[in-house]
């Protein structure tokens, strides 16, 4: 399965964040508070136990509470919850008086309906592609670049390498792994190549290292680029640069693929 495209819902939800950040001349968004940020558009954080949900959304005529799981204590997480949630203030007047949000509907990938506006919502105004042009514009795309945007941003490391694939000039792809195999991807337009989601990791990849010995090179190296791309127009010397870091918490790989200008495929 390959990465998909931006869609209307995306770009609404983006246009969204422009919009607010706009109407309340917001420079860097690590400069005031999330939770200002949405006290300033009439919503109200909370921290209160949630069971199965990572936050909620309570409309109350013109005011609303953001109710966030006090058991996310990870700052960048429960930012983008906030984020997330204020997206659908803004975005979505029409529907219930309570909005609940699960895990899998509040994340940086963000696929179908609503969630996708929120979600994309939440990223644009947490990484607002203004700021991230002149960033995501480097001589050589690494996990240690997205690392350093992440600290900077207050983000988690899986969003900002995300965003990084999506925004930078040159051709890349993010790429989650479990279990040895490829859960997904998000590449930016320019990559041009399909990764085929559900199947197990290519034995000449180093993400393949983590699940196979327990460690993976802390460094970019040059791999066969047909070990992660589903395509049969590869050659046998044609290559790509892969940088993979583990996240431990999750038994996962994060993997950025980089085609190099060079690399004429």
């Amino acid at each position: 399965m390959a990465n998909k495209h931006y869609s209307a819902e995306v770009a609404r939800g983006a246009s969204a964040a422009k919009a607010l950040r706009g109407a309340l001349s917001l420079g860097h968004p690590t400069e005031v508070p999330i939770e200002d940020v949405a006290f300033a558009r009439g919503a109200l954080v909370r921290d209160v136990p949630l069971t199965g949900v990572q936050g909620r959304l309570t409309r109350i005529g013109s005011k609303a509470i953001i109710a966030v799981s006090s058991g996310i204590t990870y700052r960048p997480r429960r930012r983008f919850v906030i984020a997330h949630e204020l997206g659908h203030l803004e975005l979505h007047e029409q529907q219930n008086q309570i909005e609940l949000c699960e895990e899998g509907d509040v994340n940086e990938v963000y696929e179908v309906g609503t969630e996708q506006e929120a979600n994309s919502f939440a990223t644009e105004l947490l990484m607002p592609e203004d700021l991230w042009a002149r960033k995501v514009d480097v001589r050589k795309p690494s996990l240690d670049v997205t690392a350093k945007l992440a600290a900077d941003f207050e983000v988690s490391f899986t969003a900002a390498t995300l965003r990084f694939a999506r925004l930078t000039p040159e051709r890349c792809c993010a790429v989650f792994s479990q279990d040895g195999t490829i859960r997904w991807s998000v590449a930016g337009p320019e990559f041009g190549h399909w990764l085929s989601w559900g199947s197990k990791l290519d034995a000449y990849t180093l993400a393949y290292d983590y699940f196979e010995k327990g460690r993976v090179s802390d460094t970019a190296e040059t791999v066969s680029a047909s070990a992660w791309l589903a395509s049969d127009r590869l050659g046998r010397d044609d290559d790509l640069i892969e940088h993979s870091r583990p996240i431990p918490s999750l038994k996962a790989v994060l993997s950025l693929l980089w085609i190099p200008s060079d690399r004429e495929f």
